[in-house]
């Protein structure tokens, strides 16, 4: 794929991702608190679905070596800033990767709201950060929330947004092609 397709493919992808990303970072940094228990303590979180209480634990997603391996590939091939992070940092890197992605999944299965599953990934990113060096744009955590769908949790597809899943697919058909 050329660097303008993979451009290309990346900003239509992430247009649909980055609207619900940044409103609900929007509201979530407005409500002072951790987002993931906004469940708890207000009733207008604007979810599809009542958020389970943060004490439900999470369960990774079982991923082989070959779908970590997909996984990084595809997010260092849509994201280039990701590919300079991971020269950069190396196996902080691949770990923060994976471990964003799979988190995303978890978070996905737990809650079955994609806007929720994205906040708790950044809020997460958020408190390593200065361990991890991960670039914290939008654009980076689109890629990994799209790439892990497509890679490492794709039975979550049926939770996404059928407009926003038409996107996610075409971008998954892209780098298969």
């Amino acid at each position: 794929m050329t660097a303008s397709k993979r451009t290309r493919w990346l900003i239509a992808g992430s247009c649909a991702l980055a609207a619900v990303i940044v409103s609900t970072l929007t509201w979530a940094s407005s409500r002072g608190g951790d987002p993931t228990n906004a469940a708890s303590t207000t009733t207008s979180w604007p979810t599809r679905t009542t958020l389970p209480a943060a004490s439900h634990s999470l369960k990774a997603p079982s991923a082989t070596v070959a779908e970590d391996s997909q996984f990084l590939t595809e997010v260092t091939e849509v994201d280039p800033a990701l590919t300079n992070y991971e020269k950069r940092s190396g196996n902080v890197a691949l770990r923060s990767l994976l471990t964003d992605g799979s988190a995303f999944c978890a978070f996905l299965q737990r809650d079955r709201d994609i806007d929720a599953a994205m906040v708790s990934v950044v809020v997460g990113a958020r408190q390593v950060e200065s361990q991890t060096h991960l670039p914290l744009s939008v654009t980076t955590f689109n890629t990994v929330d799209t790439v892990a769908l497509l890679t490492l949790c794709p039975s979550l597809q049926s939770v996404v947004p059928a407009k926003d899943l038409v996107k996610i697919r075409k971008l998954g058909s892209e780098l298969a092609g």
